[in-house]
C-alpha cells in the first residue's frame, strides 16, 4: 500500500503529464472530485509558498526589528500551523492591532511579567488556544526566518534566553532538527 502523500504526489504528477482527471481517478480508485480537490490544494500550497518567499525576502531586505508589518503577513512568513495562525489572528484582532513588529513578536516568546501568584510565563502562552506546540511553532518559525543580519542577531540573543528558561540544550522542541 502506498502512503497517502506519495499517492497524492503521483496523482498530481500524472495530471501534470496531461493524463485526464477521469483516467487518474480510475487508476487511483478515487473520484474525479477528489482529484480536483487535490489539484486545488496543491495550487493553494504553491501560492502560499510563493507568498511566503516574497514576504521573507521583504523582511530580509528591510532588516528592521521595529518596522510594523501586517499581522497576517508576519504569520504567513513564519509559516505557522493553521490552529496557531488562527488563534494569533484572533488575539490581535481582539486587541485591535492589525500590525506588529518582529521585535514585539520576539518579545512575546520571552518571559513576561509576574502574575498575582508570582509565575512568569511568556505572553504568547497567555494567548487563548496557544499551547506548547503553538509556542514552539512561533519560536521555530522565527528561528527559521531570515529577517536580515541585525534582526537575526537580536533573535539569536533572545532565543538563548528562551532556551535557558525552558532548560533546553540543542534543538528546540518540535523543530525540524529535534
Amino acid at each position: 500500500m502506498i502512503p497517502m502523500q506519495e499517492r497524492n504526489r503521483q496523482i498530481l504528477q500524472m495530471r501534470r503529464q496531461g493524463i485526464s482527471r477521469g483516467e487518474v481517478a480510475l487508476q487511483s480508485k478515487l473520484s474525479r472530485a477528489r482529484i480536483a480537490q487535490l489539484e486545488k490544494r496543491d495550487a493553494r500550497d504553491k501560492a502560499m509558498a510563493a507568498r511566503r518567499a516574497d514576504l521573507r525576502a521583504e523582511m530580509h531586505s528591510a532588516d528592521d526589528a521595529d518596522g510594523l508589518w501586517p499581522v497576517n503577513d508576519v504569520i504567513d512568513a513564519i509559516g505557522l500551523v493553521a490552529v496557531t495562525k488562527a488563534r494569533l489572528l484572533d488575539h490581535f484582532t481582539e486587541e485591535g492591532r492589525d500590525q506588529i513588529s518582529l521585535r514585539a513578536l520576539m518579545d512575546m516568546c520571552l518571559e513576561g511579567a509576574a502574575d498575582k501568584w508570582g509565575f512568569r510565563s511568556p505572553p504568547l502562552l497567555k494567548v487563548y488556544g496557544i499551547g506548547r506546540k503553538g509556542f514552539w511553532s512561533v519560536v521555530n518559525g522565527l528561528t527559521n526566518l531570515d529577517m536580515g543580519n541585525q534582526c537575526n542577531e537580536e533573535w539569536r540573543t533572545k532565543l538563548v534566553k528562551v532556551k535557558q528558561r525552558w532548560g533546553i540544550t540543542g534543538a528546540t522542541p518540535y523543530s525540524s532538527t529535534g
